[in-house]
């Protein structure tokens, strides 16, 4: 993951080191979510190989940030305050999902129940610790971002305040961790809430006898999914009152496949922007049509 990073001569504008923290970011989104879809010998090890490609791409964009000089201060903000808490995030969420994965109970249902219910109840503790702060990141607030995102500065009131993560005072302000764990705290809640859902769904009957051969989907999961959400915005399937979920689910008993994260994956295609957002339904309407134009002899 070393392209986005110019040789050290190269002299950066502002717009030229955000573009390239931008196109980090979007490569790293990509990878992450072609990696999630490879088989690994165990989760622990895919958790590894997603959490290795965070670090390289979060150490490539503190290279940009230590070459380049901010022209004001609120340049310095927008990158403290929104880029760089992108990239925190990711490496929170995914240390916190190998944490819950390394974590997990052997034993009943309810006890896997209770091991997600104790970690939304960490998240919302967290939410209480630092309560200024959220209100100061969920209203959109800029009245403090000289002091929060600026670096150097610290001297905030106490319900403000928190201890620092990152010791290079060159490439942290203090406060860009906490919006960036903001991010991965409802990344993860949303995760722990389809998670405790699954489990409180009831087994589903096993097939009859005579029941015809079960046919499997061969393709992507990440495929299946889009095709899942395409369905649901359709408001093709019970009048547009089905949940995607629920959509999901039956495409997973009818393909006999697992698609896991429903909802973390689809975060993930919307984040796609060098690729199309819906290459699986792109590349359906192109086979088709090629179909049709063969049939018609042009």
């Amino acid at each position: 993951m070393s392209q986005p990073v110019p040789p050290a001569t190269d002299t950066l504008n502002f717009m030229d080191m955000i573009q390239l923290a931008e196109q980090l970011h979007h490569q790293l989104v990509e990878q992450l979510r072609e990696a999630d879809c490879q088989p690994a010998p165990s989760a622990i090890q895919q958790h590894d190989c997603l959490l290795r490609l965070i670090s390289e791409a979060i150490g490539q964009l503190k290279q940009l940030v230590l070459r380049h000089t901010f022209p004001d201060t609120q340049e310095e903000i927008r990158f403290f305050k929104h880029c760089k808490p992108k990239f925190t995030s990711l490496l929170i969420y995914h240390t916190r999902l190998a944490q819950l994965d390394l974590k997990m109970p052997l034993g009943s249902r309810q006890d896997m129940l209770g091991h997600f219910e104790k970690e939304l109840l960490l998240i919302r503790v967290f939410y209480e610790q630092h309560v200024s702060l959220y209100q100061y990141f969920l209203s959109q607030a800029t009245f403090l971002d000289e002091r929060l995102f600026v670096r150097g500065n610290q001297d905030l009131p106490s319900p403000y305040s928190t201890t620092s993560v990152d010791s290079d005072t060159r490439f942290t302000t203090h406060y860009d961790y906490l919006f960036g764990r903001f991010l991965a705290n409802e990344r993860l809640r949303q995760y722990l809430l389809q998670a405790i859902e699954d489990l409180e769904r009831p087994a589903p009957a096993g097939p009859s006898a005579g029941q015809r051969a079960a046919i499997s989907w061969t393709g992507s999961k990440v495929h299946l999914i889009e095709l899942a959400y395409a369905l649901y915005e359709s408001g093709q399937i019970n009048g547009g009152t089905t949940g995607v979920q629920e959509i999901a689910e039956r495409l997973e008993d009818f393909f006999q496949v697992k698609l896991g994260g429903v909802y973390r994956t689809f975060q993930e295609m919307r984040q796609r922007k060098k690729d199309s957002r819906t290459k699986f339904l792109d590349l359906m309407k192109e086979r088709l049509l090629c179909r049709m134009d063969t049939l018609d002899g042009s």
